[in-house]
């Protein structure tokens, strides 16, 4: 398995990025399209065939999980696919043409390299070109759905504070108080993300929301503060996701509630193909990556959803039984690994029982709900 909370700007052999590299689960074709996509100059021209990898086989994955075939091999075929393409493009003189001067003078960003810093930069560069559906119907909505389809019912909402745990842009925050709790606090480090989510509830004319600069893995906090603690999809990006759970109890309210968020392992092609995505695209520049995606017209949800996890420094997979485990130790209680979702989450496939849903999608989501003992 691949080491835990490991910075994948440190990597030197690509089984350290990429799971089934080890496993061996698709043959050799996964390490041989990294080896390839490796062996091209770090340069911007070659970095742009790199990013037009990311489109592509989430093009392809999509059309996998849409599919009633077996999709191992259908996934083979959609990397050899993409191989074949680059090394013809990249080595196509017309092409080369009419690309060579589009990248003068389009360096991109410079990130900086502490972790959460760099996190915190990556996630703001994204979360601050939402328009106003994405960033607060849509979060609302999906919120909304995951809480009715697992039957979850939060009584009197209305006198209850809530804390989210690596706000981000604050799309969450801000949908946890339009769902109706008493005050909501978003806590980040990215002040890029924190800037954008301030101006977007000042517009909005939304209160009682506040918004924190702050480590999750240290907050600001007294212990039991909170009613309701959200953390969504934060802690595999940190440096310590365990000292980032024992924060989470440790600011709950005794009887109050907690959701926690972490990426799955066991997970199927779905993250399969992510991770030979990080490896491919682990020395990109990342608002170049942002800008060619844009430019070829895809939505700015959609450039967030295909580089989330791809360009994340660090992208920690767990299993079921260890997120349970660790919440635990530190104090949770009832429970519940959530079994529904919304149309695109993959648990709700799982739960559907769509043809080939676990060498699709492995266990699905790790989302738990919970209380302080």
């Amino acid at each position: 398995m691949i080491t835990q909370n490991k910075d994948i700007r440190n990597t030197i052999s690509v089984s350290e990025i990429v799971d089934c590299v080890q496993t061996k689960m698709y043959g050799e074709t996964p390490e041989k399209i990294i080896m390839m996509f490796d062996s091209l100059s770090k340069d911007q021209f070659n970095d742009y065939f790199r990013i037009l990898s990311v489109p592509f086989l989430f093009h392809k994955t999509e059309s996998i999980f849409k599919s009633e075939k077996e999709p191992k091999t259908l996934f083979v075929d959609a990397l050899n696919e993409l191989m074949n393409a680059t090394s013809d493009a990249v080595n196509s003189t017309h092409i080369n043409s009419l690309l060579l001067n589009s990248f003068e003078n389009n360096a991109g960003e410079n990130f900086v390299d502490e972790v959460k810093s760099h996190t915190g930069q990556h996630y703001g560069n994204l979360f601050k070109e939402f328009n106003y559906k994405s960033y607060f119907e849509e979060a609302k909505n999906l919120l909304e759905t995951r809480l009715r389809k697992n039957d979850i019912e939060i009584a009197n909402i209305e006198n209850l504070v809530l804390l989210d745990q690596g706000c981000g842009g604050g799309r969450y925050t801000t949908a946890w108080k339009l769902l109706g709790v008493n005050k909501a606090v978003g806590i980040d480090f990215s002040d890029l993300g924190l800037s954008d989510a301030k101006s977007r509830i000042v517009l909005a004319g939304i209160d009682d929301i506040e918004f924190v600069k702050g480590s999750v893995l240290d907050m600001p906090f007294e212990d039991e503060t909170f009613d309701i603690v959200y953390s969504n999809g934060v802690l595999h990006h940190t440096e310590d996701w365990k000292k980032g759970i024992k924060e989470q109890l440790r600011v709950l309210k005794s009887g109050g509630i907690g959701w926690q968020y972490l990426i799955e392992s066991p997970g199927g092609i779905f993250w399969d193909s992510i991770e030979i995505l990080r490896a491919i695209m682990k020395d990109v520049n990342k608002k170049y990556a942002q800008e060619v995606l844009r430019s070829l017209g895809i939505p700015m949800n959609r450039v967030f959803y295909m580089l989330d996890h791809v360009m994340v420094p660090i992208n920690t997979r767990l299993t079921s039984e260890q997120i349970i485990e660790e919440l635990e130790k530190n104090g949770a209680c009832n429970i519940r690994r959530l079994s529904r979702g919304t149309d695109f989450d993959r648990v709700e496939a799982i739960y559907n029982k769509i043809p080939f849903a676990k060498e699709k999608f492995g266990i699905g989501e790790n989302r738990f709900i919970f209380s302080k003992i």
